[in-house]
């Protein structure tokens, strides 16, 4: 729990850094590109008064309610759009620590993929992470499993490394990643959901 706390505090503290600013997360929807399917992310929430119960004495502490101290971390809500209805599919918890930076949908509902880390693009194991139609984990990517470049060769700020130029399904089993180094240097890669591997 203190691991999304400090990163939380890290949005704070990149946003008064250099030109590194990162806004504070909010709810986002994606939508499949015919917009049959669409995915709400709601960002990790701390309560207005989590810090001032964090800091108070145990004999005040029972002044707070649970409302109060429950961090409600970063979930989706997959939806399927039928004329003007909007069906869930599923609402779960998903890996990233404040939210992801970047989602896509497949048309035919039966995988979303996210990109990256709210305010630390670049980093850690949830740079790519794929989801089946269950909302259930396939697999997840650090940058140096899918980049064709060396991660040292990308653009960096205080908070992340610059590598995306661009995602998109081509099609319900394929995925398109750009990638651009520090030089402008752009390369494509093509990954196959069902048999989980680059071409």
């Amino acid at each position: 729990m203190n691991k999304y706390i400090a990163i939380l505090g890290l949005i704070l503290i990149s946003s008064s850094t250099l030109a590194d600013v990162w806004e504070l997360p909010k709810i986002k929807k994606y939508f499949s590109e015919d917009s049959t399917f669409m995915v709400k992310v709601i960002p990790t929430q701390i309560p207005e008064k989590y810090w001032k119960w964090k800091t108070s004495k145990p004999n005040k502490k029972k002044k707070f309610t649970e409302k109060d101290t429950t961090i409600i971390l970063c979930h989706a809500i997959f939806n399927k759009i039928e004329s003007s209805d909007t069906i869930e599919i599923w609402n779960k918890k998903i890996v990233n620590p404040i939210m992801p930076v970047q989602v896509i949908v497949a048309n035919d509902g039966k995988s979303m993929v996210t990109f990256d880390n709210w305010s630390s693009m670049g980093y850690g194991p949830e740079v790519m992470v794929i989801y089946d139609e269950f909302g259930e984990l396939v697999n997840k990517y650090q940058l140096e499993d899918i980049s064709p470049f060396p991660t040292i060769d990308y653009l960096k700020s205080v908070s992340s490394i610059w590598w995306r130029c661009g995602t998109k399904y081509v099609n319900n089993q394929t995925i398109e990643i750009c990638f651009q180094d520090e030089k402008n240097n752009i390369k494509t890669r093509h990954y196959n959901l069902t048999t989980q591997d680059f071409k």
